[in-house]
């Protein structure tokens, strides 16, 4: 029995294909209430071990992201500087100058990795992950994204 010829380059493109890159999702979700769910919040613990209801829609996700700026932690693990684009800076500026007081959840791969208090107006678009990330969460955000000041090195590449 003789194999077609496009079933072959079928398999060998599924083959190709499977080479998967790693997974990264980055969502920032803000504090939802209780009154916003099941529809439109899901209750969530937080780091601390204190309940609180976060916005099913993220208000900020990894396509917002433009750049990243590693460093260590006092705590000895890794934090970052995510710095977001125009539309990513602008939902987090009106979003921080009217919801002082509330938390930002940050997410990644699904895993809560920081809880940040709203305490006033975020306008550089720069969102500061202060502690809790290994160094395989930094080597995976540095395989998505050029270090701030890198960025037109990384786009030649």
């Amino acid at each position: 029995m003789k194999f077609p010829r496009f079933a072959f380059a079928a398999a060998a493109l599924l083959c190709v294909a499977g080479a998967k890159k790693p997974v990264l999702d980055v969502r920032i979700h803000a504090e939802g209430t209780e009154a916003e769910a099941p529809t439109f919040a899901i209750p969530a613990t937080l780091l601390s071990g204190k309940p609180a209801f976060l916005q099913r829609m993220p208000l900020v996700s990894q396509s917002e992201i433009e750049a990243i700026y590693p460093f260590a932690a006092a705590d000895g693990s890794q934090g970052v500087y995510l710095k977001l684009g125009a539309h990513g800076s602008r939902l987090l500026q009106q979003h921080t100058m009217s919801q002082q007081g509330k938390l930002l959840v940050v997410m990644l791969n699904g895993r809560m990795v920081s809880n940040l208090l709203v305490d006033r107006p975020i306008n550089d678009g720069i969102v500061s992950i202060p502690r809790g990330l290994s160094q395989e969460d930094i080597a995976l955000l540095a395989t998505a994204f050029p270090v701030i000041g890198q960025e037109n090195a990384k786009k030649k590449r």
